[in-house]
């Protein structure tokens, strides 16, 4: 899949000048029962859940703005689910 292609599922814009509309990544409201996570260029879905102890499909479940599993975009935000003490 192309860039522009990912882009357009996900929604993401460019200005004129070729950046990402918006200019910065805006941190999101607090969601309880979550922590939030600052996606790392190379970072998956996978490798997050097993970082923080949870699985992809919990993961999925508390972020319904990802419509593809294996597109996650860089330095934007993930809700992580935390376990119950």
């Amino acid at each position: 899949m192309s860039e522009f292609e990912m882009m357009k599922v996900n929604e993401i814009s460019l200005d004129e000048m070729g950046n990402i509309a918006g200019g910065r990544v805006k941190k999101p409201a607090a969601k309880a029962g979550c922590t939030l996570y600052l996606i790392q260029p190379g970072d998956t879905l996978i490798r997050i859940a097993k970082a923080f102890h949870t699985t992809m499909n919990a993961i999925l479940r508390v972020n319904p703005q990802i419509k593809h599993r294996n597109l996650i975009i860089a330095n934007t935000y993930l809700y992580i689910p935390m376990r119950a003490a």
